[in-house]
């Protein structure tokens, strides 16, 4: 034990010793910060599309005021995350118009909306078949929700200011597209909207003080006037009368901007975005760094001396990745941390911000792993460097190899094909870059996990052959 504190302490006294080091760590910073800045200022987003969506295929009659409306959706297909069935309470049947709704979807529970600015949301992750109740009391109208039609939950209760008295009530579906994504190109992304139709079947209805038969109305959310022309239309929606109530289908959306999953999607990942590009750059004074704590020894002669010193060869070449790899990490971390903290007010200010984008915290736990793993993975690479080092003893072509590796062949894959992408991003050292990914998207070429497990690799088959070679030959 006594040899090896001797060792990481001689280590690190060399390393703060070179002048080259406080110059490749404040690089480190400086080239981290500054391309955060970069990057984060010029980006932006502009949204142009509609505030709120008032599509659906409801199934009404008209009542005449106040009352309790309630109805069983026995079954509903699962045509998207977010599509809804339930009861409805509007002005009328034209889109736009006032509106109380209570529905369920088969990914986010149950719900409550007035107008598309108002939503509750119900505990729990309720699923068809669920009981839905709403009770009107003039333009307050409140949502409960039941498993048995006996015990009732309170969803919650919402004032609807344009709901007439004589409104019409019912039931209604609704089921919004689906982004059909497609890779264009390395980082191209495209998304193709397909139509998807929802269908529940409703029994157990109780409509008081309502006249007429049902009627099945297709409320038509408006085109915007510069929206290209849509590639497919989705069909009509149907009312079909079944034994113990009805059937309906539909499709379209209801909510406003950030509320029912309207404007929801796949996005980006803004903490990924907020780092990839700093730690790429910050990766060349790492590699730098990483060779010269070997190759300058050998430069100056002096690994002999310190073979001479500590002639367990190995563990010198531990004592050198330890002592490396922790200054690179502690330095590492201060700047993610920084380069986090500063990317997230340009990004808001550039349009990416709550409702269409999420708004990551420091403190969250996919935060906190992309924003360590960036300075696991800057340590790692320079422990890399100082493998390659050691193997080809000189500092000139170490630092061209890994150049070329970390920082040259991802730019190339990036402008050339999707597959050559892939297989950089998932089986270069590269792919430890992942470990920055909060979400799943489809340009991704491996999980966080995984492609940190293959840099991981990577290191401990570099360091095992530079100590190979170490105890076979001669310093």
């Amino acid at each position: 034990m006594s040899g090896t504190v001797r060792a990481l302490r001689a280590e690190w006294t060399k390393l703060r010793s070179v002048r080259s080091t406080p110059l490749a760590l404040f690089a480190l910073l400086a080239l981290l910060l500054l391309m955060t800045v970069a990057s984060a200022s010029g980006s932006s987003f502009d949204y142009g599309g509609p505030e709120a969506y008032d599509g659906v295929s409801f199934a009404h009659r008209t009542t005449g005021g106040d009352g309790t409306f309630t109805a069983r959706v026995a079954a509903q297909r699962d045509s998207h995350a977010w599509a809804k069935a339930g009861l409805l309470l509007k002005d009328g049947t034209a889109s736009g118009s006032s509106y109380a709704a209570l529905m369920v979807t088969p990914g986010h529970g149950v719900r409550m909306m007035a107008d598309g600015k108002s939503e509750l949301t119900a505990g729990g992750g309720t699923e068809a078949p669920v009981w839905l109740r709403l009770r009107r009391d003039g333009k307050r109208v409140t949502g409960y929700t039941s498993a048995d039609g006996r015990s009732w939950q309170r969803v919650g209760t919402l004032t609807v200011s344009g709901l007439p008295a004589a409104a019409e009530a019912g039931v209604f579906v609704t089921s919004p597209q689906r982004a059909v994504e497609k890779r264009t190109g390395p980082t191209q992304v495209t998304a193709h909207p397909v139509p998807t139709v929802g269908r529940a079947v409703f029994d157990h209805l109780g409509f008081p003080s309502t006249h007429g038969s049902w009627q099945q109305t297709d409320v038509i959310q408006p085109p915007e006037a510069d929206a290209p022309p849509a590639d497919a239309v989705a069909p009509s929606g149907t009312l079909h009368r079944t034994t113990a109530g009805i059937a309906l289908t539909g499709s379209g959306d209801l909510g406003g901007l950030g509320m029912g999953g309207v404007g929801e999607g796949p996005g980006l990942d803004l903490v990924q975005q907020s780092l990839d590009d700093g730690t790429q750059l910050a990766a060349l004074a790492v590699i730098a760094l990483g060779v010269l704590c070997v190759t300058s020894e050998y430069k100056a002669g002096t690994v002999r001396t310190t073979f001479t010193v500590s002639p367990r060869r190995g563990r010198v070449l531990a004592a050198k990745a330890v002592v490396l790899g922790a200054t690179v990490f502690a330095v590492g971390l201060v700047g993610s941390v920084g380069a986090f903290l500063i990317a997230r007010p340009y990004q808001r200010e550039n349009g990416f911000e709550p409702p269409l984008f999420d708004n990551p915290s420091l403190t969250e736990p996919g935060s906190i792993r992309a924003v360590v793993g960036s300075a696991a993975f800057l340590a790692l690479i320079a422990v890399l460097s100082l493998g390659v080092g050691a193997l080809l003893r000189r500092t000139v072509p170490a630092v061209v190899l890994m150049f070329v590796t970390v920082i040259v062949l991802p730019i190339v894959a990036s402008t050339t094909s999707i597959t050559l992408a892939d297989v950089v991003g998932s089986a270069t050292p590269v792919a430890g870059m992942a470990i920055q990914q909060t979400k799943q998207l489809i340009d991704d070429a491996t999980t966080p996990w995984a492609g940190f497990a293959v840099l991981c690799l990577y290191v401990v088959v570099v360091l095992g052959v530079a100590h190979r070679r170490l105890t076979r030959r001669d310093a």
